[in-house]
């Protein structure tokens, strides 16, 4: 959704890198799940990047180039989408959100602000989905 707004390739990389961390933390991809994938590396601009799952690396050393807060905030926010985009935020999920929230100092507040919005557009998106499919006539 907000991707495109990351510049430099080394992060687009690491996005994608911590976003299979994600899709991959309850050892299980869904369908929504891999949807998201395809629709990040579209919107990186890395459709050519490799469709395996990248190496693992501690999410410390994924994360200690992105230095700029609003490249941090734009990561949160879209790792957030990705943690609800199957609808179930499991534990391994909600470790990795919290300890990126940690690693970047991201206030309580801020945090609840954005798993709110990342809720209701997740609630939005289905909503969409469901008059699409079902009209009201």
């Amino acid at each position: 959704m907000f991707l495109h707004f990351i510049q430099e390739r080394e992060h687009r990389e690491a996005f994608l890198e911590l976003a299979h961390a994600v899709a991959n933390a309850d050892g299980f991809v869904s369908g929504n799940e891999k949807r998201y994938l395809q629709a990040v590396r579209t919107e990186l601009g890395l459709e050519d990047h490799l469709r395996v799952v990248p190496r693992h690396r501690e999410l410390s050393e994924v994360l200690s180039g992105i230095q700029d807060q609003r490249v941090q905030h734009l990561f949160f926010l879209e790792i957030l989408l990705l943690a609800y985009a199957d609808g179930d935020y499991c534990d391994e999920e909600k470790q990795i959100v919290m300890d990126m929230k940690r690693m970047f100092g991201v206030p309580d507040e801020t945090y609840e602000a954005f798993k709110s919005w990342a809720i209701a557009y997740d609630q939005l998106k289905t909503q969409g989905m469901q008059l699409i499919l079902n009209p009201i006539e």
